[in-house]
């Protein structure tokens, strides 16, 4: 069986670029303001509409669209429950092993991992090839992560998130980050200095997007242990987890 691999490809954009200088900006300030609120929380969730269209999803010929549901518990507890159409996924991690579910066949997988939410992103990246859904937002420093991705951070000005035809909507700064790979812009609430939609467009024939929207912040929630536990039922099959040098090896004629 192949594993669980494709599950959580594209969650969050890689600009693909290289750290660098930047000048003194409104952009820089936005970024370290935000970046500084969320390093702040201890514990907290968010819920965020993902979208990405169809040539970022590998194996998938059509777009998917998925709620997803993040829980934090800084320094180590990270859980991401997504459903879209193609079913329902998690992803639950507590410092000390990592769970990857998903429901619809009934397969998961256990492997274990210890170190902080810094250390799984940087491990899931490096030896099984995919980022959990969101988790760029949980890192202890997103400013850093995000200056080494992107060549260029640009201020566009304010604008309004959400409303009705143009009536109503929340006020956010709008920042252009340029990457190798990939232009994204972020709109930043202005009330509270957290991240309200991401937009990435990528360098490919046809310049497909990720699309983000936040809500549902909540920098105090009451997390305990059993937010970052998971007991499959009965009917639900353990898989493996392959790496992506034995799907590379699996390849070979």
């Amino acid at each position: 069986m192949k594993g669980l691999l494709p599950l959580f490809s594209a969650a969050v954009v890689c600009l693909g670029g290289v750290s660098s200088s930047f000048a003194a900006d409104p952009a820089d300030e936005v970024l370290r303001g935000m970046s500084a609120k969320l390093a702040a929380a201890k514990h907290f969730t968010f819920e965020a509409t993902r979208e990405v269209d169809a040539i970022l999803r590998d194996g998938y010929s059509v777009p998917e669209k998925a709620h997803v549901h993040v829980a934090v518990s800084r320094p180590n507890g990270f859980a991401a429950r997504s459903s879209s159409r193609q079913g329902n996924r998690r992803l639950i991690s507590d410092g000390r092993q990592l769970i990857v579910v998903d429901e619809k066949p009934g397969h998961y997988a256990r492997v274990p991992m210890r170190g902080t939410i810094d250390q799984l992103v940087d491990k899931l990246d490096g030896v099984y090839g995919f980022t959990p859904p969101l988790a760029d937002f949980a890192l202890s420093d997103v400013y850093r992560d995000l200056r080494r991705q992107a060549h260029t951070i640009t201020y566009l000005g304010r604008a309004k998130v959400g409303g009705t035809f143009g009536v109503g909507g929340e006020e956010c700064h709008r920042i252009a980050l340029a990457g190798r790979a990939a232009d994204a812009e972020l709109w930043v609430a202005v009330s509270d200095q957290l991240p309200r939609k991401l937009v990435a467009t990528f360098r490919l024939t046809g310049r497909p997007q990720l699309r983000i929207g936040f809500s549902a912040w909540n920098l105090h929630a009451s997390l305990t242990a059993a937010d970052f536990a998971y007991t499959p039922p009965a009917r639900f099959a353990q898989v493996e987890l392959w790496s992506t040098a034995r799907m590379r090896e699996a390849a070979k004629p």
